[in-house]
C-alpha cells in the first residue's frame, strides 16, 4: 500500500474542487449570465419561498421559454400545493440574496449554493478514488476520476440548471453527494457518524425532491441497511436504524401528502397522455379500465391542452374518471399488456439521453440573444448522447443487463464487506435508473418525457463513470501483476 503520510489522492481532489469551481463560474456566471427559462414550473416555487416574478411585463413566450432570468424579484411567503424539500435550499438561498441584494434577487445566489455542493461531492469522490499498492496508479485512478466527472457532470447541460428553479439539480447534487459519501464510508477502515448522517440527509434530498423520486428513498434505505454492519457499536447501529427509518418514512409520506390537484393532473396525463394514446384500440382500453366512451375525445390530449371537446377540470370528468381510477390500475394495465408497455419504453428510450430541454432558452433578454437561444459551450457529452447515443429500449436493457451482470461478478468474487458496499451502492445506482424510467410513464404518461428522464440520464451517466473506473482500477492492477511477475 502507499506509505503513510499526504494522501495524493486528496491533493488531486482539491485540484478538482479549483477546476470545478472555475469551470462553473467561466461557465455560466460570468457574462453573459446563463441559465434555464421556466416551462411553468418556476411559479410553484417561487412563492413558497419568498420570491416572485421580476418584469410582469413581459410576453407569456418571454417570460417562460424564449428566456432565462437573472433577476427575480421578493415576496411574501406563501403556502401552496407543492411538496419538495429542494424549497428549502432556495428559501434560504433567498435569505441570502436579501442581504446582499434586498432590491432583487440574482439567481447566481442560487447557483453558488448548488456549485458548492456539487465541488463538495465530487471531491469528496476523488478523494476516494480506488487505492492501489502503486503510488503512480493510484494517482492515475484519480486523475482519471476527477477528469470523467467534470467532463460528465461539469457539462453544460447539466451546470445550466444551477441557476433556475427547476428541482432538477437539487436532485442531481443529492445523488452525487449519496454516492460519494457511500463510497467514502465504503473507502475507510473508520466510517463516521459524520459520513453517515450525510448519506442520508442526501438520500433523503433526492427521494424527497419531487414525487417521482419518492419510490427511490426505499432502495436508498435498503443500502443504508447494508451500512448497519459496518461498525459494531451500539451508537452506529442506532444511527444507522435512524437512517433507515428517515428514508422510508419520508419516502411514503412524500407519495402519500401528494396534492390532489397534482394527482389529479398526473393521473390525467397517465390515462389520456399515455395508455390511451396511440392505443390500436381505444374503445377496448378504455373499456378494461372503466372508462365511459364519450371521454375518446381526449386520447392523446395532455392536461395542460386548451380548446379540448371536454376540459380537463370537468368535475364530472374528475368524478367518473380521476376519482376511480389510480396509478395502480394504470400500473397493472401494463402488467396486463406487456407490449404496450414495450412500446412506452421505446418512446422513453428515444427521449432517454437529452440531459436538457432544448425548446427553453438559456440567456437572460439583455444577453441580446435571439429568443430560445442554447449555449453549447463545453456541452461535448452532451451533444454526443443526443447525437449518437442509440435510442432503442433494447440496447439500453442490454446495457443494463451487462452491467447487473459485472456487478454480479464482482459481488461474489469479494470476500471484503466494504467493497462489496461500494457494488451494491453502484447497484442501487443502477435501480434508482430503472424507476426512474419506469415512474413517470406509469405516473405521468408521455408528458414532457425529456426532462422526465432527467434522473434516469444523471444514473446512467454515474454507470458510466463507474464503469471507465473499473476499466482503469482493472488495468492498474493487471500492469502491478505483470511488473511483479
Amino acid at each position: 500500500m502507499i506509505k503513510k503520510g499526504k494522501d495524493i489522492r486528496t491533493i488531486v481532489a482539491w485540484i478538482t474542487g479549483i477546476v470545478a469551481g472555475v469551470l462553473i463560474a467561466s461557465l455560466i456566471m460570468t457574462s453573459p449570465v446563463i441559465g434555464i427559462a421556466d416551462s411553468g414550473d418556476f411559479g410553484r416555487v417561487l412563492g413558497v419561498t419568498g420570491l416572485s416574478v421580476l418584469n410582469r411585463n413581459e410576453s407569456y413566450y418571454e417570460q417562460y421559454f424564449h428566456y432565462a432570468h437573472q433577476h427575480f424579484g421578493y415576496g411574501g411567503y406563501t403556502l401552496g400545493g407543492y411538496i419538495s424539500t429542494h424549497v428549502i435550499l432556495v428559501a434560504g438561498a433567498g435569505l441570502i440574496g436579501r442581504i446582499i441584494n434586498g432590491e432583487a434577487f440574482d439567481i447566481r445566489v442560487l447557483g453558488v449554493c448548488y456549485s458548492i455542493l456539487f465541488i463538495w461531492a465530487i471531491a469528496l469522490m476523488v478523494k476516494n478514488a480506488p487505492l492501489t499498492n502503486s503510488r503512480k496508479n493510484t494517482i492515475i485512478l484519480a486523475i482519471v476520476m476527477s477528469l470523467s466527472l467534470l467532463f460528465v457532470f461539469g457539462d453544460i447541460g447539466y451546470l445550466a440548471y444551477f441557476q433556475s428553479f427547476f428541482g432538477e439539480p437539487y436532485a442531481l447534487i443529492g445523488m452525487l453527494l449519496m454516492v460519494a459519501s457511500a463510497v467514502a464510508l465504503a473507502s475507510t477502515d473508520k466510517p463516521t457518524g459524520s459520513l453517515l448522517t450525510l448519506f442520508v440527509i442526501a438520500a433523503f434530498a433526492v427521494a424527497t425532491s419531487k414525487i417521482q423520486n419518492a419510490p427511490l428513498g426505499f432502495a436508498f434505505a435498503l443500502l443504508a441497511w447494508r451500512m448497519y454492519g459496518l461498525r459494531t457499536d451500539k451508537r452506529w447501529k442506532r444511527q444507522a436504524l435512524v437512517g433507515i427509518v428517515v428514508l422510508v418514512l419520508g419516502s411514503a409520506l412524500m407519495i402519500a401528502v401528494a396534492p390532489d390537484r397534482l394527482r389529479n393532473t398526473n393521473l390525467y396525463q397517465s390515462i389520456f397522455f399515455g395508455v390511451l394514446k396511440d392505443s390500436p384500440d381505444v374503445a377496448r382500453d378504455m373499456e378494461e379500465l372503466g372508462i365511459p366512451k364519450k371521454y375518446s375525445v381526449l386520447a392523446g390530449t395532455n392536461y395542460f391542452q386548451k380548446d379540448t371537446a371536454i376540459p380537463q377540470s370537468d368535475p364530472v370528468l374528475r368524478k367518473e374518471v380521476l376519482e376511480k381510477l389510480s396509478h395502480k390500475d394504470i400500473a397493472f394495465y401494463y402488467l396486463r399488456h406487456p407490449s404496450r408497455f414495450m412500446q412506452k419504453l421505446d418512446r422513453a428510450a428515444a427521449n432517454a439521453m437529452f440531459i436538457r430541454p432544448y425548446y427553453l432558452g438559456n440567456y437572460d433578454q439583455s444577453a441580446g440573444k435571439p429568443p430560445g437561444a442554447i449555449i453549447y459551450k463545453y456541452s461535448g457529452w452532451s451533444q454526443w448522447k443526443v447525437e449518437h447515443m442509440p435510442r432503442k429500449f433494447a440496447w439500453y436493457l442490454g446495457t443494463y443487463i451487462l452491467y447487473f451482470a459485472v456487478l454480479g461478478i464482482l459481488w461474489w468474487s469479494s470476500s471484503s464487506r466494504r467493497r462489496r458496499l461500494v457494488v451494491e451502492t453502484m447497484a442501487v445506482v443502477a435501480i434508482a435508473g430503472v424507476f426512474s424510467c419506469i415512474v413517470p410513464l406509469i405516473g405521468d404518461g408521455e408528458a414532457d418525457l425529456g426532462k422526465h428522464l432527467f434522473m434516469f440520464n444523471v444514473c446512467f451517466d454515474m454507470m458510466g463513470v463507474s464503469a471507465v473506473m473499473a476499466a482503469a482500477f482493472g488495468l492498474a492492477k493487471l500492469a502491478e501483476r505483470r511488473k511483479r511477475t
